[in-house]
């Protein structure tokens, strides 16, 4: 596995249009230009570290996803792509109740 930045500026973007989100919008939210986003998007440059911490944080997916496309954790990570920080965190809490639920059935 390795950086694509191409691949990598497609799943931005596959992300914000999920998101119904502009470019300007994310760019605004994570503190970079439209012009440097527009670059990360196109695969012109690539992100540096802390930009794709900050958008992994905006869309609530695992670094490694952006990264290099790690599909274990990209469905569930799609799902809540749209979503705020309350709804993910509903959902978070509704897992973590059905999991203690399963484990009080297995024993």
């Amino acid at each position: 596995m390795y950086y694509d930045i191409v691949e990598s500026g497609i799943r931005v973007k596959e992300l914000r249009s999920v998101r119904n989100m502009t470019r300007q919008q994310l760019a605004d939210e994570i503190g970079l230009s439209l012009g440097a986003l527009r670059k990360i998007e196109t695969g012109t440059n690539g992100a540096k570290i802390d930009t794709l911490v900050s958008i992994a944080d905006v869309f609530h997916v695992p670094l490694d996803y952006l990264v290099c496309g790690c599909q274990q954790k990209a469905e569930s990570a799609s799902l809540l792509a749209g979503l705020n920080e309350k709804e993910v965190q509903f959902i978070r809490n509704i897992v973590l109740s059905v999991i203690d639920n399963m484990k009080l059935i297995k024993n």
